[in-house]
């Protein structure tokens, strides 16, 4: 089932905005980190299950794992007891956790940001060239200014057109119609604002 790619976004920019906090607690060496590191990687991998997303779930539990592994006293690339330095250890692995809870988000957001920008190009030219073609007027554009306006004009649009009916099947291989109405909102917008 598809999901409303919006949401997704806003979402995971929560998680990069808690993100962000545990990454100053880590620069600030405060005691609080580990704790909040912990339970950041619970959250998210609880996130990714309830998604179905095995592998990414499975990237945030190796982290947490690796560094419950530290925490245990055993050095977990080399499987061997730590005998001194248990601490530096943790930062470390702490810090290469980071890295890799870094590119896991940054590779979700950007996947979801290409699926926006790409139906946002997509409806651009459509309306553009319905305004060229004189199907959109000025006044019908500044009347667009609501979702569930945008929303009876698209179906009225896909009612008379079969062009765009193939343009909205393109757009719902990757988003749903919300996704949508918000994209035209936001062409809309840019459009009547210039």
């Amino acid at each position: 089932m598809k999901e409303f790619i919006h949401n997704k976004v806003r979402v995971i920019d929560d998680f990069f905005a808690e993100f962000n906090q545990v990454q100053k607690l880590f620069a600030g060496k405060s005691f609080d980190f580990e704790h909040r590191l912990n339970a950041f990687l619970t959250r998210l991998s609880d996130y990714f299950e309830n998604r179905g997303e095995s592998s990414k779930e499975s990237e945030a539990l190796r982290i947490r794992n690796m560094l419950l592994t530290v925490k245990r006293g055993f050095d977990p690339s080399k499987m061997e007891k730590i005998s001194s330095g248990k601490g530096e250890l943790l930062w470390g692995f702490s810090y290469n956790g980071i890295e890799s809870l870094d590119r896991l988000l940054q590779e979700v957001y950007k996947k979801e940001i290409t699926k926006l920008d790409e139906g946002e190009e997509i409806l651009s030219n459509l309306i553009l060239n319905l305004c060229q073609q004189g199907v959109l007027s000025d006044e019908k554009l500044k009347d667009l200014d609501t979702i569930p306006k945008i929303e009876v004009y698209w179906s009225y649009l896909l009612s008379q057109n079969g062009t765009i009916s193939v343009i909205n099947k393109k757009l719902l291989t990757n988003l749903i119609p919300e996704d949508i109405y918000l994209l035209v909102e936001k062409v809309v917008y840019k459009i009547t604002t210039q």
